[in-house]
């Protein structure tokens, strides 16, 4: 708890969901892995690996108060915020982002009013670069000799385990808005929360008190098949994540997450972070088949 508590304080957003959040996101995800993905997706080692490592980005951040050079250039994937306006600072739309990360701080950059991409997030592109690193790791396993293909397949269930994390940092609504600690220096004509500890509140506490596995797994939608670089679908996932922001701040208004919440409040907020939960695993499960699928045209090209 010192560790969470320390990333906390920091000036930006820190743990999206929570060490049992991220688990819950895995095991749902596993639960729902498509039956066409190679034999060695479906493994319980495989699939207990992808569990663990949903929460390994975050662990990584034990050093980041010191390790500054990796905070800089790493930290800034877990989050993007996204204004009032819908905007990231005003200049790039989810419905229209960048193709790369480098267009995106371009975007930013050359702004009427210049905005430094390391101060606002890049997840979307976090996501984006994690998928393509697993389609390229199934194009590998496929053709790789008899005598590599393990070793292929363990690195493919490890990329995934890794950029899942970044999957699931998309559907929390507080890493997808500038309110992500409390509503901050904006205007606050709702009177939502302040509260800098609200970012830990909710991920956290709410999530390790009233949120389990088994009510997430079934909430997990059908499986689809994306766009081959699938930067839309990830835009609209990140859409759909910020739409739930002002939600999340009513109910916590309403007293969702006090000592002596109302009852609907209550259960109108565990049912937002059901939800939410279970799209990161859906969108993941997406994900990871697109590249599967991908990979036989991607296998050509090497």
């Amino acid at each position: 708890m010192a560790i969470c508590a320390l990333l906390i304080s920091s000036s930006g957003p820190a743990h999206a969901w929570g060490i049992k959040g991220h688990t819950i996101i895995g095991r749902a995800t596993v639960a729902h892995l498509p039956s066409d993905l190679p034999a060695f997706m479906q493994t319980k080692d495989a699939k207990n690996e992808i569990v663990y490592l949903q929460t390994e980005e975050d662990r990584l951040k034990i050093g980041s108060h010191s390790d500054r050079a990796w905070s800089h250039e790493w930290a800034t994937d877990h989050y993007l915020d996204i204004g009032d306006d819908g905007m990231v600072a005003g200049v790039v739309s989810l419905s229209s982002l960048p193709a790369t990360r480098d267009d995106f701080i371009k975007a930013l950059w050359e702004a009427p009013k210049s905005v430094d991409a390391y101060d606002v997030g890049f997840v979307p592109y976090a996501i984006l670069e994690g998928y393509e690193q697993v389609r390229a790791d199934f194009a590998l396993w496929r053709l790789a000799p008899a005598a590599e293909k393990a070793e292929r397949a363990r690195l493919a269930v490890h990329d995934i385990g890794m950029f899942a994390h970044f999957v699931g940092d998309g559907s929390q609504p507080l890493h997808i808005t500038v309110h992500f600690n409390g509503w901050g220096d904006y205007p606050n004509p709702a009177g939502y929360t302040t509260s800098r500890t609200f970012h830990a509140d909710y991920e956290e506490k709410f999530v390790d008190a009233h949120i389990s596995a088994g009510d997430v797994i079934p909430l997990v939608g059908p499986v689809t098949t994306l766009s081959d670089v699938p930067l839309a679908e990830i835009g609209r996932y990140l859409a759909n994540t910020n739409a739930q922001v002002i939600s999340l701040y009513e109910l916590a208004k309403r007293g969702a997450m006090s000592s002596n919440p109302p009852a609907d409040a209550q259960a109108a907020l565990i049912k937002l972070t059901e939800r939410q939960l279970a799209a990161a695993a859906t969108m993941l499960d997406s994900l990871v088949e697109t590249a599967w699928h991908a990979s036989a045209s991607l296998k050509e090209a090497y």
